[in-house]
């Protein structure tokens, strides 16, 4: 009976933290940039690392163009296909037609190639969560959504049954 209880009591925390996972995720990635007026991202690479690992989730939160400045890590929208990426901005450039920045990621050896205007900036990263991004994509597939449910409805089961043997 004590192993049973035992089992039982693993199970509930399993479900109980699983529970909260869920929870920290949706709030990570719907809650604080609904009260921030952010955006969050997921890296996909590691331009950025070791500063922001592969896979963390950043805050970006709008700023103003005179509010960006060398050393500010943002996010930044650009190309015919509307690609954001995070890079820290190294230097700053007003050209006649408004102020462009220069960006590097971290592990790169180089700057980026081009210079991109300031409107092109989404936000500046107020906020990172390593390895946060792996339970938002998991969260963001219908494969992600049904596998957690199937994982919690397996708990539940096994718990049910813990408990029945348990009564017993």
């Amino acid at each position: 009976h004590r192993i049973t209880r035992i089992a039982r009591r693993t199970l509930d925390a399993l479900l109980i933290l699983l529970i909260l996972f869920v929870l920290a995720i949706v709030l990570l990635a719907r809650g604080i940039p609904a009260l921030t007026g952010g955006t969050t991202f997921v890296v996909g690479g590691g331009s950025m690392e070791p500063t922001i690992p592969l896979g963390a989730v950043v805050v970006s939160i709008p700023a103003a163009d005179e509010e960006l400045a060398v050393g500010d890590v943002v996010s930044i929208q650009v190309g015919q296909q509307r690609a954001v990426f995070t890079h820290r901005i190294v230097r700053l450039a007003e050209l006649p037609d408004g102020l462009h920045i220069e960006t590097k990621g971290d592990a790169n050896a180089d700057s980026d190639p081009s210079l991109v205007p300031a409107t092109a900036v989404i936000g500046r990263v107020a906020l990172t969560v390593p390895y946060a991004g792996f339970g938002v994509a998991l969260l963001g597939s219908m494969q992600g959504i049904l596998f957690l449910l199937s994982f919690a409805g397996v708990l539940l089961a096994a718990a049910w049954l813990l408990e029945t043997l348990e009564d017993e």
